[in-house]
């Protein structure tokens, strides 16, 4: 009886995720779709966005016409520069680029209650049960594709499966408009392609092991992995994760955005670097920024966010409970969540500190805490002369570092969120 039970469910439990349906919208190249989209002298000309023009920056994007001569994502701009001198480098534009990001997914929203913004020109939605309303999942997907089309000249790939792994996939490494994975393909799907497609081949001790093992094709993993105790040995920890996407299983669901009241700075380096003493120096004076604004709303904030973005494109965040909102509790968490996040070696392109769910303050703060007392009437004092004469009139020497080493601008030209 019992074992009867646990059949029927288990394929009430292949039914469900046989009628899951769920759209990948991947805009190639979106900064340079997104440059191009405003000046049309651009569309045939080869373009590379670069993070900083310094010798030392990165190419983050490209078009296709300055790939076919020989440049590639993350070379650094003097390299570039040499093998050359027709492509044309553009300085990295991310207010446009995530303002873009933010109207395509107010468009994108209305197909599906649940559609998920990932990194900027990508988007997921959970399209199950939908075919009702658009008649397919493939009309559904040709309505989306003409409508971003008719708002602007960007071209789009949609992947379409039932889950978020393979059809961000099949968005990737097939250049259709459309391309639908059907149910029970997953793995056949997968089995030819590269293993540094999965998600697991960007930890740095599975792609270690990959190299090592001569893994060329997805399919040589399904083999491996099948057998579970095999895989955890060999991948430790990730044996599970490098399993379940070497075969196309993927259980995570489709997440609206939460609709916080944040705020955030955003500090884009003029030279990219991995100078820690900058870097904490940019941490702190974010942070103070942040501190300053909480307090003029007379609020707090439940969490503190601390982000970077490398040039490489790759993004670490690390995230903690705040209690306090002086300049030095700030500041002092700031710093430890980016020492925290900091755990590669590439240089660092900008900066991203961010006080979530905040709400207004409460007063019963640990009055007890003589160290925090002092600390808030330091932040009192100075917010008063900031109050009279602005935030520029009175700053840590970290904070002036900072502001000097950022773009040779005034720090009030600093991106803000």
């Amino acid at each position: 009886m019992a074992l009867s039970i646990i059949n029927q469910q288990s394929k009430i439990n292949n039914l469900l995720m046989s009628e899951r349906s769920v759209f990948h919208i991947r805009l190639p190249d979106f900064e340079v779709q997104v440059e191009r989209a405003l000046d049309s002298s651009l569309r045939s000309r080869a373009i590379a966005i670069i993070s900083s023009n310094h010798s030392n920056g990165t190419i983050v994007a490209l078009s296709p016409e300055a790939h076919s001569e020989g440049l590639y994502r993350g070379m650094s701009v003097s390299l570039a520069r040499k093998m050359s001198h027709s492509v044309q480098l553009m300085p990295c534009n991310i207010n446009l680029y995530q303002q873009m990001h933010q109207q395509l997914y107010q468009t994108i929203a209305r197909y599906s209650p649940l559609t998920e913004p990932a990194q900027p020109g990508q988007y997921f939605l959970d399209m199950s049960g939908m075919e009702r309303i658009y008649a397919s999942y493939d009309n559904a997907a040709l309505k989306i594709v003409r409508h971003i089309a008719s708002l602007a000249t960007l071209h789009q790939q949609i992947g379409i499966s039932r889950n978020k792994l393979v059809s961000a996939i099949a968005s990737e490494v097939i250049p259709e408009p459309i391309i639908r994975i059907q149910p029970a393909t997953e793995s056949r799907f997968l089995a030819p392609l590269p293993p540094r497609i999965l998600p697991a081949a960007r930890i740095s001790s599975v792609d270690k092991l990959l190299r090592f093992l001569i893994i060329k094709e997805i399919k040589e993993l399904q083999s491996l992995t099948d057998d579970t105790m095999v895989s955890a040995e060999l991948f430790g920890a990730y044996g599970k994760q490098v399993r379940n996407e070497a075969h196309g299983e993927d259980e995570s669901r489709v997440k609206v955005p939460e609709q916080r009241n944040n705020l955030s700075e955003q500090l884009v380096l003029e030279k990219d670097t991995n100078d820690e003493i900058l870097l904490h120096a940019a941490v702190s004076r974010l942070a103070e920024q942040i501190a300053f604004q909480l307090r003029q709303r007379n609020e707090s904030a439940r969490i503190l966010a601390v982000e970077i973005h490398y040039t490489d494109g790759f993004r670490r965040r690390r995230q903690s409970s705040m209690r306090f909102n002086d300049n030095a509790s700030v500041i002092r968490l700031a710093v430890q969540l980016f020492s925290l996040a900091n755990e590669r070696r590439n240089r660092v392109r900008s900066v991203f500190v961010a006080a979530e769910d905040v709400k207004p303050l409460s007063r019963q703060m640990d009055i007890f805490d003589r160290s925090t007392l002092l600390e808030s009437r330091l932040s009192a004092s100075l917010d008063k002369i900031r109050r009279r004469h602005g935030f520029e009139s009175i700053q840590t020497g970290d904070a002036f570092y900072a502001a000097l080493q950022s773009r040779n601008l005034p720090v009030n030209q600093w991106a803000s969120g």
